[in-house]
C-alpha cells in the first residue's frame, strides 16, 4: 500500500476492498486514534507509517509559514497565504499516507478525515485513522442530510446529538478491534476528550461469540500530547500531567500503564515506575529554529522511541479464537454491526443535554 484507504465510510464497512492488502498472518498489530479537530491525529499516524523520519517527510508533514512584520496589513498577510494554497508538490504528497489537514481545509471549515482510513505497513502494523471528535463539519452534515443521518445514526437519535453518537459508534468499534488506542491532545488537558473516552468505554457493546461466551476486549490507551512545548517537558509538569491522568482514569478497564516508558528515560528518576500512565509527549516541530535549545532530545529520536513503544504493545486476543488479518477483517464487520445496532447508544441519548 502507498495510501491508505477507507475502512468505513458512509456508515458502511468497506471489508471486500480490503482483503487483497491483507495476508493470513497472525503477527498483526492494530493501531487507532481519536482526538478533536487539528490536533494532528494524521500527522501522528503518517510518523508511525514511516520507518525514519527523513528530511523530506519533516517538510512534508510539518509545513513553514513565512514570517511577517507586525506592522504588515492583516489583510495582506491573509490574502497572501490564500493565493499560496496551491496543493503540495506530488513529491511531498506521496508522502502523505494519511491525508492532512491543508489550510484550504481549515478555511473552508471542512475535514480531511470522513469516517475511518486505514492502512497497512510492511512490518504488518495496521493503522487505523479516525474522523474528529465534536467537529462542527460533521455535525451540520448530519442536520442536513436526515436521510444519511438515519443511516449512519439512527432515526431515534435527535439530529443535535447525532454528531456525538457517531463520534462514540466509531470510537467503541475502535475499541473493540484495536490493541492500541492512540488518544490525541495539543495541550493540557481536554477534558471533554477524557469524558468521552470514558463515555465510549461505558458505552461499548460486549461481542459475542457462536460458543455463546462473551469476550470483552479492552486495548493499550496511550495518550498523546502533540505540539508539546518546553515547559510541557519539565520534570514536575510531566508528573503533574501522571497524577491528573491516573486520577480521571482509575476505574477504567483499559490498559493505561507499561507502555511509553521510553518517555519516561527522558526523566531519570522516572525510569523504573511502571504504574505511570501510558503518556508520551510529541514536541512541535519548527524547522526554521533548529539551533534553538528545545529542552528534550530531537524529534527524529522522539519518533524513534514512539514508534518503538507501540511496536513492542503486547497483543492480547481480539476474541476467543486467533485472527488472522483476513479474519480479524471479518471480525471489524461483526464488530460494527454489533455497535450500530446497540441500543446503549439511542439510551445514552437520553442522559445528554
Amino acid at each position: 500500500m502507498t495510501k491508505s484507504i477507507k475502512l468505513i465510510d458512509e456508515g458502511v464497512l468497506c471489508s471486500e476492498a480490503l482483503q487483497d492488502y491483507l495476508q493470513d498472518n497472525n503477527e498483526f498489530l492494530v493501531v487507532g486514534v481519536i482526538g478533536t479537530e487539528s490536533v494532528g491525529k494524521s500527522t501522528i499516524m503518517n510518523l508511525l507509517a514511516h520507518n525514519r523520519l527523513t528530511l523530506e517527510l519533516k517538510k512534508a508533514l510539518f509545513p513553514v509559514y513565512e514570517e511577517h512584520e507586525e506592522h504588515e496589513d492583516h489583510v495582506k498577510i491573509l490574502t497572501d497565504h490564500v493565493e499560496k494554497i496551491n496543493l503540495k508538490p506530488e513529491e511531498m504528497m506521496e508522502k502523505e499516507v494519511f491525508k492532512i489537514e491543508s489550510m484550504q481545509d481549515i478555511l473552508n471549515g471542512c475535514n480531511c478525515t470522513q469516517g475511518i482510513d486505514m492502512f497497512v505497513t510492511e512490518n504488518r502494523l495496521i493503522l487505523l485513522d479516525c474522523q474528529p471528535v465534536g467537529s462542527a463539519a460533521i455535525l451540520e452534515d448530519l442536520i442536513k442530510s436526515e436521510t444519511k443521518r438515519t443511516n449512519l445514526v439512527s432515526e431515534f437519535i435527535p439530529p443535535e446529538n447525532s454528531g456525538e453518537i457517531q463520534s462514540l459508534q466509531l470510537t467503541a468499534f475502535l475499541m473493540s478491534v484495536c490493541h492500541v488506542l492512540l488518544v490525541v491532545q495539543d495541550w493540557f488537558f481536554d477534558s471533554y476528550i477524557i469524558r468521552f473516552v470514558q463515555s465510549a468505554e461505558m458505552l461499548k457493546p460486549t461481542i459475542p461469540n457462536p460458543e455463546d461466551e462473551l469476550s470483552e476486549h479492552y486495548p493499550h490507551l496511550v495518550l498523546v500530547h502533540n505540539k508539546a512545548q518546553l515547559e510541557d517537558f519539565n520534570p514536575s509538569t510531566f508528573y503533574e500531567m501522571h497524577y491528573v491522568y491516573n486520577m480521571l482514569l482509575r476505574d477504567t478497564k483499559l490498559n493505561k500503564s507499561e507502555l511509553c516508558l521510553g518517555m519516561n528515560k527522558i526523566f531519570k528518576h522516572f525510569d523504573e515506575d511502571k504504574s505511570l500512565i501510558n503518556l508520551f509527549l510529541i514536541p512541535e516541530v519548527d524547522l526554521t529554529n533548529d539551533e534553538i535549545y528545545s529542552g528534550h532530545p530531537p524529534i527524529e529520536e522522539m519518533v524513534k522511541r514512539f514508534r518503538t513503544e507501540i511496536l513492542r504493545a503486547s497483543r492480547s486476543p481480539l476474541t476467543h479464537v486467533q485472527l488472522s488479518e483476513k479474519t480479524w477483517i471479518m471480525y471489524c464487520s461483526k464488530v460494527w454491526e454489533t455497535v450500530k445496532k446497540s441500543p446503549f447508544f439511542v439510551e445514552y441519548t437520553k442522559l445528554m443535554p
